[in-house]
């Protein structure tokens, strides 16, 4: 009898370890079909919000469609064109298409071939982001169905789309597998969207709205002006300037997603949404200044040039034009010493750390610094002479004393209030300021007048003339307001305003018939060496609310190729009559 008991009691107990084993190892297998479609679910969200490979190379190279159509600047003209993208051959892969290489890893790493090859599933998830514009994805697990060496996992999606009010959202259904001891999810097109199937794919119906445009300061449509369309606007397609930067608020809304076949016949809607209009963007680009500096540009006595007009009391771009019309975008991507129009910011920084306006400064013919020998233009040199006929006169040899009188880094901080920080300025491809810190005696002697390493673009130099103006730098904008502003010192805003007077009625460019009451500088920048070291031409200057750089490559003196530009410029904005162009060769 207790013989019999005791079997009884070691079945029974067998019994219940099997029991509690069994339920033990179904824990631990409901646990890792969880694990896999979490992972499976992590990385589909990855993929399908990650960038393309086009859009990754567009991020890289900052590719914005400015001045893509031709003209010559390259290191000649001392333009930086930008357009080196970022993973093209023997180059490192931009960081944003190698995640979305990450994200494909991983969901390859927890999935099996099923209906199709994991390959296409993944490539499934990566064709949804392109096709339909996800920019966000929440992806949630449900309760997990398990029998034996099979399980179903039930999911639901949301899926935010550029340009749509609501996410898409929708459930379906993961089929997992058990393989080699690891669960993973079998490749189907269901475990990307129920309604689909082999051959079939995601797509968005156009909406039947009207895309916006991109208007001028007076609501004036901006493509009809060629030079505006093919340089700051840009392309619809593919995408580039203005266009892209603005494309979700440009692109008509609504439409609709739906499936697809591979001869792109619709066989479902999925969800449809209410189409609008796209939004008319007002820029604060002034249609008739364009027209102005058009006109001006056209009398340059050089094939190459800029021209780029601000709003004093804002920072907004005003016009844009570079020369030839609609070739390289120099008006706001190229990148020039700017050579004496840099003596604003030197002449700024010594009236910052104390120098009195009326003080002296010696300006002799050359001057010696570090074993280096600077020297005026034209061998000039008119002695002792106040701060203010060195600006008008624009002496070399005064500015580089002026400069080894100022404290340390007070030069740079100068700059820097001026925007010369290699900050790009606008959402498009674009160039600002850029100031080295200099390394020795001779950096800081060669950047007081601005050569060296230091560079701008006539984008920079026209905020730089128009901060002189309002009293503070704006960072340059086309749409909105300026991002950022510094106030330039109160005791500074005097003195450089009768300087740049000065440099109109009795320095430089006097003999320059200005329109009105203009205010400039002239500047003459070496870019290469030579004998004569060959020069590019620059004159900024302001009148009234108008701020405006010229600068005409290989123009020699400022005073005689860049400020009758700017001259011609306001007479056409006043509604004068300007001459034609000079004649060829």
């Amino acid at each position: 009898m207790a013989a019999a008991l005791v079997v009884v009691l070691l079945a029974v107990g067998g019994g219940v370890f099997y029991w509690l084993k069994s339920r033990s190892d179904a824990r631990e297998a409901d646990r890792s079909v969880v694990a896999a479609a979490a992972a499976y679910l992590a990385g589909w969200k990855a993929v399908t919000t990650s960038p393309s490979a086009e859009e990754a190379a567009e991020a890289s190279s900052g590719a914005a469609g400015s001045g893509e159509s031709g003209g010559s600047g390259g290191s000649a003209a001392g333009a930086t064109s930008g357009d080196g993208a970022a993973g093209e051959q023997g180059g490192p892969r931009p960081a944003a298409s190698q995640a979305r290489d990450r994200a494909s890893a991983a969901v390859r790493a927890v999935s099996v071939d099923g209906d199709i090859p994991v390959a296409t599933l993944v490539g499934l998830m990566t064709d949804v982001h392109d096709r339909l514009d996800v920019t966000g994805a929440e992806l949630t697990a449900g309760e997990v169905a398990r029998s034996g060496a099979s399980a179903t996992v039930p999911y639901t999606a949301s899926l935010t789309l550029a340009g749509f009010s609501e996410p898409l959202t929708y459930a379906g259904e993961l089929g997992l597998v058990q393989t080699g001891g690891d669960w993973k999810v079998q490749a189907r097109p269901s475990s990307v969207h129920p309604a689909l199937r082999p051959g079939l794919r995601l797509d968005r119906a156009e909406s039947t709205g009207q895309r916006g445009a991109l208007v001028d300061v007076d609501g004036r449509p901006m493509d009809t002006n060629p030079e505006l369309a093919g340089n700051l606007i840009g392309r619809v397609d593919p995408a580039s300037g203005l266009q892209r930067v603005y494309e979700a608020r440009l692109r008509p809304q609504g439409g609709a997603i739906v499936v697809r076949t591979e001869a792109n016949e619709t066989v479902e809607t999925l969800k449809s949404y209410p189409s609008s209009d796209g939004e008319a963007i007002r820029t604060t680009i002034d249609l008739d200044v364009q027209r102005a500096g058009e006109t001006a540009m056209a009398t340059a006595s050089r094939p190459n040039g800029a021209l780029v007009a601000i709003d004093t009391r804002t920072g907004g771009v005003l016009a844009a034009v570079n020369h030839p019309l609609n070739g390289y975008g120099r008006a706001v991507r190229g990148s020039y010493p700017p050579g004496s129009t840099f003596k604003i910011v030197t002449a700024t920084a010594a009236l910052m750390a104390g120098r009195p306006a009326d003080s002296t400064i010696d300006c002799t013919q050359t001057v010696g610094v570090g074993g280096r020998e600077f020297q005026n233009a034209e061998d000039e040199q008119f002695g002792l002479i106040p701060f203010r006929t060195a600006f008008a006169k624009s002496c070399n040899t005064a500015f580089i004393r002026l400069e080894q009188s100022l404290p340390d880094g007070v030069l740079e901080q100068a700059a820097k209030l001026y925007g010369f920080d290699g900050v790009e300025p606008l959402p498009i491809a674009s160039v600002g300021g850029s100031f080295p810190a200099p390394r020795d005696e001779v950096e800081s002697a060669s950047a007081s007048i601005g050569q060296g390493r230091v560079a701008a673009s006539p984008l920079q130099m026209a905020s730089v003339v128009a901060a002189v103006a309002s009293g503070t730098w704006h960072q340059p904008f086309v749409v909105g307001e300026s991002p950022r502003s510094n106030p330039l010192p109160e005791q500074a805003l005097g003195p450089l305003r009768d300087f740049m007077r000065a440099v109109v009625t009795e320095g430089t460019a006097a003999s320059v018939p200005m329109p009105g009451e203009v205010h400039g500088k002239t500047g003459t920048a070496e870019y290469a060496d030579g004998d004569p070291p060959p020069t590019h031409g620059w004159f900024v200057g302001y009148r009234g609310d108008v701020a405006v750089a010229v600068v005409i490559e290989d123009g020699g003196f400022g005073a005689e190729s860049a400020a009758p530009v700017v001259a011609s410029f306001f007479t056409a904005l006043d509604g004068g009559q300007v001459a034609g162009p000079p004649p060829a060769g």
